[in-house]
């Protein structure tokens, strides 16, 4: 996915998100538990992936949740992505709950 989105300009994350994009988010969202914005563009949208990723890392951790800080750049919603995917990885989840993301993220990306 990330490397998909690399390759994306501005213009097309402050594109409005599309239901199927919507859909794939919100049920990633229900999977960690985290609250899905008001945002309507697809940066918005990304961003509330970004935050399931970190949230679910702390969770897997035992760490308290953090609120992923919004940047200017759209782009950097890539580097986010990479980031918080490899730490949650790394931070050995639950073989059910790493499933369950999966899943989630495969429907995500197909909803680019």
């Amino acid at each position: 996915m990330t490397t998909l989105l690399s390759y994306w300009t501005p213009p097309r994350f402050s594109a409005a998100a599309s239901p199927l994009l919507v859909d794939a988010v919100s049920a990633l969202c229900v999977t960690s538990g985290s609250a899905l914005d008001e945002g309507v563009t697809v940066a918005d949208r990304l961003h509330v992936v970004v935050q399931v990723l970190a949230d679910l890392g702390a969770d897997a951790e035992g760490q308290p949740r953090r609120a992923v800080p919004r940047t200017a750049e759209p782009g950097a919603l890539v580097d986010q992505l990479t980031v918080l995917g490899n730490d949650l990885v790394a931070a050995d989840p639950d073989a059910e709950e790493l499933d369950r993301v999966t899943r989630s993220l495969d429907a995500l990306r197909a909803a680019l």
